[in-house]
């Protein structure tokens, strides 16, 4: 571990030493020219009893430590060499080190793991046989320090230089340039960095450079007509330009940045003048240009217009810049909260709320494959996260796994982090209620167990002092959850979902759109996410095929049984097939209930939830056949008539538990504008009634007849219910024919009496729809409560019997 230097007046000196840094230090008339900057910066400050700063310290390391190692995540510090005892080492192919060059006095490194959040792209050491004095720089100094013309141009210039080093080494290895191809294009070429709605290439206008597009977004456009465009989009990967290398050419459509984009630019005169460069570039880069434009644009099918709207809206949500994206596929949410409970189990307050960003598109290229996904409002991880940027504390940052995440000891609940994320995705908590664990009573155990309630949103924060920020960091301090050793990675809200339609996904890979419009040349690290479960689930495809083969095999080895040797015939010892069908359905009933206990472990890893409940449900069928075979065709005495009947009643509301969440959960994705939670739904009830009374209480008569007579009895009857189940069109669709129905009686009242029946016409049909969406929420419970009843009849009635066969089998 290093040594570090407590000596203020040490830190000031080193500080003065550095060139970009030493006019933190300038003063006019004896005062510092930042006297509140360098306080915070070398000191710190407290502000209203909480501690910010120092942002930097002055290490001492031993000869051969190791200050940075490659490939580490550490977007959190950067630092300076203060004297010559530093080596920067790389990683060969072999694993080995290898020296590659030397830091000089006042040199910075490890910015890029600060600005472009990257791992360390190098080892740095301190020589053998000398120590090596170094200031680190926390990230929150960043801020502070750019007011500092020198600093702020050393950064700029290190950020370009690293960047374009970066990607041309990268080029190299991607496209095979020799080292003297390589140098010449370090030599020519720029690094540059464009921001939303910069326009790169105009239509028209001459092709004067080569573009090599490292990072980001584009929309590309091009005139179709007098006054209509056509458009499509396209991702990273991709070589502008090159035609223009060969020839004089005009740009053939416009090209503008949707988000922070990174690009590689030459000019083409000047690359030009360098043959060599230029035909090896020519030849290499030609597989990398962008698709003609008309292969993406010009057949205007259903199917190409619901791309591109999805394209446009995974885009400018930003969705496909998160490293690790949260999804729910609304067709296999069956809306029972268990996501948020696990979430709440785990951490102690749950960072789960399912409402955020919905996305309806097309699975695959074909007009009834529609998929509603949801992405909740929570941490996105995201590749350039603005969270960062204002935390005084450096308390929020990239950490050890590349995750973004908050050290509640730093944390000071200043809320700024808050404040900058736009996805909502960080809440402030009281600080005593992150530190507590959850604490539940037998009852509340109890109502857990049998999960009967809805789940309560989380409470509202009202306390204003000691906060502490929280978020999703991917279950990462988790021990019972990701173990050291760990081969993957798991995360509870994914591990505790019951039908596998929440997962954490990269959505570069999830929404196929997107993968198709993202360029082949693939340069700079990106972060793996979790498997994409919706797309391949081979877990969930061998607890199918071995419940189907295991019910298959055992059914027809019991029938196969019963026809050799009937039920009474012994096999061995006082064994017989009634016996048999007993015991296997005594064990598959035992299977089925170790799923309800299942459901209760959320701190530690006990297997995906949902291959639980098809476990459950292929045991449940299993014993159900074994049950049946075994009572025969003799239903005995009143006790075992009563289990067979509630043995039947359990199989009957399990099915009926299977089909609701089979068919509704499709039925809801069908009728929702978006996914709303039933809490939000209710009380849009309550407002759409409220605003349906108000109407009719400032109604006059002529209207209160009409709202009365007609309205009412017209979109609120049990017709108008079932249509909202049939017809499945879309909300604006359905108010628009509903207001079409009393054109003749808007025709006959005065302007304020026509806005007004207007109002409750749209109240009325909005009522409605809303009242369906409620009534297929509660239907998704409606087969739990006499599913759990009769199972525990069952189990008690299954007890005695039991007790009884054995009593008058020993006897």
């Amino acid at each position: 571990m290093p040594r570090e230097h407590k000596s203020r007046r040490e830190v000031l000196d080193a500080i003065n030493s550095i060139p970009s840094m030493k006019d933190l230090l300038s003063m006019h008339d004896g005062h510092f020219d930042h006297e509140l900057d360098l306080e915070v910066t070398v000191y710190g400050r407290n502000y209203s009893g909480k501690k910010v700063g120092p942002y930097v310290r002055l290490l001492d390391f031993d000869p051969g430590e190791t200050v940075i190692s490659e490939g580490e995540w550490g977007g959190n510090s950067f630092y300076v060499a203060l004297d010559e005892n530093l080596e920067v080492l790389v990683k060969a192919a072999d694993g080995t080190l290898t020296k590659v060059a030397e830091y000089r006095p006042g040199s910075e490194f490890g910015q890029m793991s600060v600005l472009a959040g990257v791992p360390r792209s190098a080892t740095v050491k301190a020589k053998p046989g000398v120590r090596a004095l170094v200031l680190e720089v926390q990230r929150p100094a960043l801020r502070l320090l750019r007011k500092l013309t020198a600093f702020a141009e050393s950064l700029d210039v290190a950020y370009r230089r690293h960047g374009r080093d970066g990607v041309v080494e990268e080029l190299k290895e991607v496209i095979g340039l020799s080292d003297e191809h390589a140098k010449d294009l370090r030599g020519l070429c720029q690094f540059r960095v464009f921001t939303k709605n910069h326009v790169l290439v105009r239509e028209a206008a001459p092709m004067d450079r080569l573009q090599i597009i490292n990072q980001g977004w584009l929309r590309r456009s091009r005139k179709s007509g007098p006054d209509a465009e056509e458009e499509d989009f396209l991702g990273s990967g991709f070589c502008f330009g090159l035609g223009g290398v060969i020839k004089n050419l005009s740009w053939p459509y416009t090209v503008t940045v949707l988000g922070r984009t990174e690009v590689l630019e030459l000019p083409i005169t000047k690359l030009r003048q360098n043959i060599p460069l230029r035909e090896a570039l020519v030849s290499r880069l030609s597989k990398y240009e962008p698709p003609e434009f008309k292969s993406r644009v010009s057949k205007r099918s259903e199917v190409a217009a619901r791309q591109l709207t999805s394209e446009r809206r995974l885009i400018d949500t930003g969705l496909v810049d998160a490293t690790n994206l949260l999804v729910m596929d609304m067709d296999l949410c069956v809306r029972c909260g268990n996501c948020s409970m696990a979430c709440h189990q785990v951490h102690g307050q749950s960072r789960l709320v399912r409402r955020g960003i919905q996305v309806t598109r097309l699975e695959s290229p074909r007009p009834s494959a529609i998929q509603s996904v949801l992405a909740p409002a929570v941490c996105m991880h995201c590749q350039a996260p603005e969270c960062l940027t204002g935390c005084p504390t450096g308390a929020i940052g990239r950490f050890e796994a590349g995750q973004i995440d908050i050290e509640p000891r730093t944390c000071i609940g200043c809320g700024d982090c808050a404040s900058q994320c736009p996805y909502n995705a960080i809440s402030l908590i009281a600080r005593k209620t992150a530190a507590s664990a959850v604490q539940n009573g037998f009852k509340q155990r109890l109502s857990n167990f049998l999960r009967l309630s809805l789940d309560a949103l989380p409470p509202a924060v009202d306390a204003t002092e000691d906060l502490v920020a929280v978020k999703c960091n991917l279950c990462s301090d988790r021990v019972g959850i990701n173990p050291p050793g760990a081969k993957t990675q798991a995360y509870s809200c994914e591990e505790n979902c019951p039908t596998g339609a929440l997962a954490r996904i990269n959505p570069r890979h999830y929404f196929s759109e997107i993968e198709a419009i993202d360029g082949p040349l693939v340069l700079g690290s990106r972060q793996a996410a979790g498997r994409n479960i919706h797309r391949s689930d081979p877990g969930k495809r061998v607890s199918h095929l071995l419940g189907v083969m295991l019910t298959v095999i055992l059914t027809a080895l019991a029938i196969a049984g019963l026809r050799e040797y009937g039920l009474g015939g012994r096999l061995v010892s006082f064994l017989n097939l009634r016996w048999i069908t007993g015991l296997a359905g005594l064990a598959g009933i035992a299977v089925v209930m170790t799923y309800p206990v299942r459901r209760q472990v959320y701190k530690r890893r006990a297997g995906p939830l949902r291959y639980w409940l098809l476990s459950h449900t292929y045991a449940g069928v299993i014993a159900g056949v074994m049950i049946l075979l075994h009572g025969g065709s003799n239903i005995g005495g009143p006790l075992t008539a009563a289990l067979m009947i509630s043995f039947d009643l359990v199989i009957l509301t399990g099915l009926l538990g299977i089909l609701l969440y089979v068919v509704v959960p499709r039925l809801l994705t069908k009728i929702e504008a978006s996914p709303l939670l039933i809490d939000d739904l209710v009380r849009r009830q309550d407002e759409l009634k409220k605003d349906l009374a108000s109407v009719l209480a400032s109604a006059s008569p002529a209207l209160r007849k009409v709202v009365e007579g007609r309205v009412v009895p017209r979109f609120l009857s049990f017709g108008f219910l079932i249509r909202q189940f049939v017809k499945r069109e879309p909300l604006g669709l359905m108010i628009s024919r509903a207001t079409g129905e009393f054109k003749s009686a808007l025709s006959q009242l005065d302007e304020p009496d026509r806005a007004k029946l207007e109002r409750a016409v749209e109240s009325a049909a909005t009522l409605r729809r809303v009242d369906a969406l409620v009534y297929l929420h509660r239907s998704l419970k409606l087969w739990l409560p006499p599913h759990v009843v009769t199972t525990s009849v069952m189990l008690a009635l299954m007890l005695v019997h039991i007790v009884q066969v054995t009593y008058y089998a020993a006897r």
